[in-house]
């Protein structure tokens, strides 16, 4: 799996390196992270030329921008050094360059200027943190990592890191990392073919024992309407909501749920029960938009006092980058970029083009 984490030393960057031990990635990735100092000098004007001649304070701003570099390069083996000790089996470099933040991570995310692993190849994954340093931050998520989010093709990780709540819980081990209690997954469903790359992603994780994993699929319009009819005969009430494992034909707390929002949650049940055993997986189907549904899924997890012991919520939210309804934006639909803007904690949107996203025989 090739990785790339965009670090600049700040609180967000720190806690997106620290959010890696929730996300169940592989014990062996090959690593880039990467430290960008946000200036830019004229393509093909190497330092003694013409350029230098016609204007001369050029040479003044190119040393600087190289002193720059190297300081950002420093940051970067900070991140890298964390990273070696965390995870000592991943192959991690660290590397700094000069360009537009957003634009340096997505080209070498998408495998230009050496890629991640030096040769070319494309990120499967690139994590970054939901703010920068930049002075003018934006109401949620920082302005470089919307542009991340929305011109990358491949799949990102928007790391805000677990919520304080959990610091002082019993501590189970992966690896060099302690992890305050197994990590807790919400998946978003709607039956569309994003939306199953999503499942495919977390499916293919390596999940410590007991991560919990909750299936969430929203009903509006026609499906909303079956699934309130469905949800009323099986005596749920007009309320169509459902809670718990969905299995069709099966009975659960209010019994058998037959509608389409209820199939399509038992579906991607059943695809992540099956490679992975080890995880306890449940689901839930209401009536609701899900741009705003699923934060509030995640924000809520453990609130009701029936997860014992484990408030804070979920650590991610897992969507596909576009879904089956309304119109899409130009690389991310509604619902996901929602999601991403408003949630408490990470949020991994996936591309159905990654290579992390294609289900296994």
């Amino acid at each position: 799996m090739n990785i790339l984490i965009a670090f600049d030393g700040s609180a967000h960057a720190d806690a997106a390196i620290d959010d890696l031990s929730l996300a169940g990635l592989p014990d062996h990735a090959s690593v880039l992270v990467l430290s960008i100092v946000d200036a830019w000098l004229p393509e093909g004007a190497p330092s003694g030329g013409k350029a230098d001649e016609t204007l001369p304070a050029l040479k003044d701003i190119r040393a600087a921008v190289t002193r720059r570099v190297e300081a950002q390069r420093e940051i970067a083996e900070r991140g890298a050094a964390r990273l070696r000790s965390d995870f000592p089996k991943w192959r991690v470099v660290a590397d700094a360059c000069a360009d537009s933040p957003a634009t340096a991570i997505i080209r070498r995310a998408e495998g230009e200027n050496g890629g991640v692993d030096g040769v070319g190849g494309p990120a499967d994954l690139t994590v970054v943190g939901s703010r920068g340093l930049s002075a003018f931050k934006r109401l949620v998520l920082g302005s470089v990592a919307q542009k991340v989010m929305h011109g990358l093709r491949g799949s990102v990780r928007i790391a805000r890191g677990r919520v304080a709540a959990d610091s002082n819980r019993p501590t189970e081990s992966k690896g060099a990392l302690s992890i305050a209690r197994p990590p807790r997954i919400v998946v978003g469903v709607d039956g569309s073919s994003d939306s199953d790359a999503a499942v495919a992603a977390v499916a293919a994780r390596d999940w410590p024992v007991d991560t919990h994993v909750l299936v969430a699929c929203y009903a509006q319009g026609i499906a909303g309407l079956e699934h309130s009819n469905a949800a009323s005969l099986a005596g749920l009430g007009a309320g169509g909501i459902w809670s718990g494992d969905v299995l069709p034909g099966g009975a659960g707390a209010g019994g058998p749920v037959d509608s389409w929002a209820a199939r399509t949650a038992a579906r991607a049940v059943s695809k992540i029960r099956n490679r992975c055993p080890r995880v306890s997986v449940s689901s839930v189907v209401r009536l609701a938009d899900p741009s705003y549904a699923l934060v509030e899924e995640a924000a809520n997890w453990g609130s009701d006092g029936k997860d014992s012991g484990c408030g804070g919520g979920a650590d991610c939210i897992f969507v596909g980058a576009r879904g089956v309804r309304g119109l899409e934006r130009f690389l991310l639909g509604s619902v996901s970029a929602a999601v991403a803007m408003n949630a408490h904690c990470s949020v991994e949107i996936v591309q159905r083009c990654s290579p992390q996203a294609t289900p296994q025989p």
